[in-house]
């Protein structure tokens, strides 16, 4: 037969164990969670910023012409062939009238200058 049973034992006679592992388990629980608050330092590649070139400046478009064949029409810079009016100017296929501007040059009809090229024709922006 076992010893007999003490009611009202001490802490000392018994559960010690018991208490030394639960202080155990609630110190590990709380080192954990103390560590994961704490971040871990995080490193940062520093670089250095490459020299970048400015763009280009835009270049101006280039110029279009409207040339004079000698023979009373204009070729268009599409390539398209109008007639040459006897006031100036001359008649678009689309219809729309490019006028003389009176300075040697024409109008057309956005309102942009041709001036002389010189040669009976234009050049345009």
């Amino acid at each position: 037969m076992a010893g007999p049973i003490v009611y009202g034992a001490t802490d000392r006679e018994y559960g010690s164990n018991e208490r030394f592992s639960m202080r155990i388990v609630v110190l590990a629980l709380v080192a954990t969670g103390l560590a994961a608050c704490v971040s871990t330092p995080t490193r940062v590649a520093v670089t250095t910023p490459a020299v970048v070139a400015p763009p280009p400046a835009p270049s101006a478009p280039a110029a279009k012409r409207i040339a004079y064949t000698g023979t009373g029409s204009y070729i268009l810079p599409d390539g398209t062939v109008v007639a040459a009016e006897p006031g100036g100017g001359f008649t678009l296929p689309n219809g729309a009238r490019v006028s003389a501007d009176g300075a040697g040059g024409v109008v057309l009809p956005n309102g942009a200058r041709c001036t002389s090229d010189g040669q009976n024709g234009y050049i345009c922006p």
